[in-house]
């Protein structure tokens, strides 16, 4: 069965009219609806670990990108702002606690070839790494770790522009040489 999104009316159930193209309009109840893209929090945590400086990442349990390393985010539920879910998703993926008013923007873009997700990065205060507390992974996400440098995150990192504003991060504070990935 191959399934189209949006092919009945939500409110009323009416089948929509080909073509389907967006916004569509219920012919029934004239509710029309559009394909908006979605909004990404993803946030740069900087941890301080043996006095270096690294970004806490993720190794995905899941596709896209199984068992490769991504930043920290997830999509934005509707009741939140960028940096609510930012820090929700922190939580939920690395059981570290980080304060959503202290996240500052860092950059956005939308995907590519189809910019569907709006990608809104930030970045947090730089915690030391003994303050982690403790971790378990789970089918989502395999384990946490940091990365160090640019060097090679376009072999270990699951999305491009993961590794795109990673590098952006580390250019910025002038930090260069290998990823130098380490499980925390």
């Amino acid at each position: 069965m191959n399934l189209t999104r949006d092919t009945f009316c939500s409110f009323c159930g009416t089948a929509y009219e080909a073509p389907l193209a967006y916004p569509r309009t219920c012919a029934s109840c004239k509710t029309q609806v559009w394909a908006n893209p979605i909004p990404v929090s993803l946030v740069l945590v900087p941890v301080v670990k043996d006095g270096k400086t690294g970004l806490l990442v993720i190794r995905r349990g899941i596709q896209p990108g199984k068992d490769k390393l991504a930043l920290v985010g997830g999509f934005l539920e509707d009741h939140e702002t960028w940096a609510e879910g930012g820090a929700r998703e922190i939580l939920e993926e690395t059981n570290v606690t980080v304060d959503a008013k202290t996240l500052t923007t860092f950059w956005f873009t939308s995907t590519t070839p189809r910019p569907n997700r709006v990608l809104l990065f930030s970045v947090a205060a730089p915690l030391d790494a003994s303050a982690l507390g403790p971790y378990t992974g789970d089918a989502e996400t395999l384990e946490r770790g940091l990365v160090f440098g640019p060097g090679g995150l376009d072999e270990v990192f699951a999305f491009p522009l993961h590794v795109e504003a990673a590098k952006r991060f580390f250019a910025e504070r002038s930090l260069t040489g290998a990823h130098g990935y380490v499980q925390v």
